[in-house]
């Protein structure tokens, strides 16, 4: 007969028990998350309780608490509850923590109380990797992605919205206020009126604490001067793609540096529009590349001209493409009329000049008119109106000029898409489908900065070697 593998005995004692080192290998990424957090000065980083109080029960090192969570992140166990259970039962997580096993309440109020010098720490790998030549300074890439809040889209509601709940349940209160009138002006059998005059005075009970409530959500939408609110979550933003449903979401911003492939700068906004992230992403980014000129390849959804302009004026060059708005066919589109900078005049088709005309101040435009419109013989073509005004935006030529990049080299946009789309994509299947645990902004920009950091730590792994990045640390 064939013989099987067979294991060792359960119940066999063992004269000389194996090491718990033994069962970690050499080149486990658990060993760099160890040696990583040994170089870190968690004081200086910001992290609660680093020195040992002279009274009352002794607590968890803050380092040893960080470690736990950042080899969670790196293994998907991000919840309290799993990082318990893990302790008790992996072999990495009993190795990294020494046999100690931390309740889930304490595991959480490390994560809650430490969200800045958490992102502090995401901060400092970036910093290792850069001193020891693993970050090369030159192109980078810049994009966002939605992650999805911890409240349910059930949670959004409008100033409308509210309005026309409150209106209805109104109208429902109504109905069984009619109902009880209707049965004491016509008494049928007694018992079937007790149980209905019960049943109606349980509904409009329910119904009047139904109002209450969405009377105190309009209330807090009032204090909060907006539009839409997301109850439970007011850090967070209704979310999404195209004409999809909206949820309550963050947008999870990413500077990608191109060489290594490392998420050199993240950051979190609560902003469902990229147009005004550019500028403070590109800025932080050169702060921590400390690089007096950067290149940033970036989408359309931040081809703001303001924001381009502020780039320039700092040292970064944006290449990226104008995200222009649905023309009609019919008509002469803007792109066909000619501005000449040095007269500030514009040519349109017909070969006539146009003159500004006044400023549009809110959209940071110029208008240009002539009135040659009038006998122009090409008219029908141009405009249905009395003359064609052309706005051009004050810093036009900021985006012109970051255009003109991308048509040079349309390689540029193939790199930005490769480079940083990876990433988003990594993170978000290490964080369960792309889903925050924790509510609030502050909280979740720490949470973030956990899959960054264990993304990047898999990434320098994987490019240079466990045992480059260890003899490096």
């Amino acid at each position: 007969m064939g013989r099987f593998i067979e294991g060792y005995d359960r119940s066999q004692p063992l004269l000389l028990p194996a090491c718990v080192d033994d069962y970690v290998p050499q080149e486990s990424l658990v060993r760099v998350v160890d040696g990583f957090v040994e170089t870190l000065d968690l004081t200086a980083l910001g992290f609660e309780r680093t020195v040992s109080a002279a009274t009352g029960r002794p607590g968890y090192h803050p380092g040893d608490m960080l470690r736990l969570y950042i080899w969670g992140y790196l293994n998907q166990l991000r919840s309290s509850r799993q990082l318990e259970r893990a302790c008790q039962r992996d072999l990495e997580a009993i190795w990294l923590m020494r046999r100690m096993t931390p309740d889930y309440r304490t595991i959480a109020a490390f994560r809650h109380d430490n969200p800045e010098a958490i992102i502090r720490t995401g901060a400092a790998f970036i910093s290792f990797c850069r001193e020891n030549g693993l970050v090369t300074p030159g192109k980078v890439a810049l994009d966002g992605t939605k992650m999805r809040a911890v409240a349910s889209a059930k949670n959004i509601a409008g100033a409308d919205r509210l309005a026309r709940d409150i209106a209805h349940t109104e109208t429902e209160i109504a109905y069984y206020l009619d109902r009880l009138n209707i049965a004491d002006q016509h008494p049928a059998d007694v018992r079937d009126q007790t149980v209905n005059r019960a049943a109606f005075a349980g509904a409009i009970a329910s119904l009047e604490r139904r109002k209450r409530r969405l009377e105190k959500r309009q209330a807090e939408l009032a204090e909060h001067d907006t539009n839409v609110v997301v109850f439970g979550e007011p850090d967070s933003r209704p979310m999404g793609y195209g004409r999809a449903p909206k949820f309550p979401a963050y947008n999870l911003q990413s500077v990608v540096d191109i060489e290594s492939g490392l998420i050199i700068h993240n950051d979190v906004a609560n902003e469902a529009n990229d147009s005004q992230l550019l500028h403070p992403m590109a800025i932080a980014a050169k702060q921590v590349l400390d690089v007096d000129q950067l290149e940033v390849l970036a989408d359309g959804g931040y081809s703001n001209a303001q924001e381009v302009a502020r780039c320039e004026q700092d040292g970064v060059r944006v290449a990226a493409p104008i995200k222009r708005g649905a023309m009609s066919a019919e008509f002469f589109r803007p792109v066909q009329f000619i501005h000449d900078e040095q007269t500030d005049t514009i040519r349109c088709p017909a070969g006539e000049t146009m003159h500004p005309k006044g400023k549009h101040t809110r959209n940071r435009a110029i208008r240009y008119r002539t009135p040659a419109c009038q006998t122009c013989q090409i008219k029908p073509q141009c405009t249905p109106g009395y003359q064609r005004t052309i706005h051009r935006l004050v810093d036009q030529g900021a985006l012109d000029r970051m255009e003109r990049r991308v048509h040079e080299n349309p390689d540029l946009m193939v790199i930005r898409r490769c480079t940083v789309e990876h990433p988003f994509g990594t993170i978000k299947r290490m964080s369960g489908g792309g889903r925050f645990l924790t509510r609030g902004l502050r909280r979740v920009k720490a949470e973030a900065a956990l899959s960054v950091l264990a993304f990047n730590i898999i990434r320098a792994s994987n490019a240079f070697g466990t045992g480059a990045l260890m003899s490096r640390g």
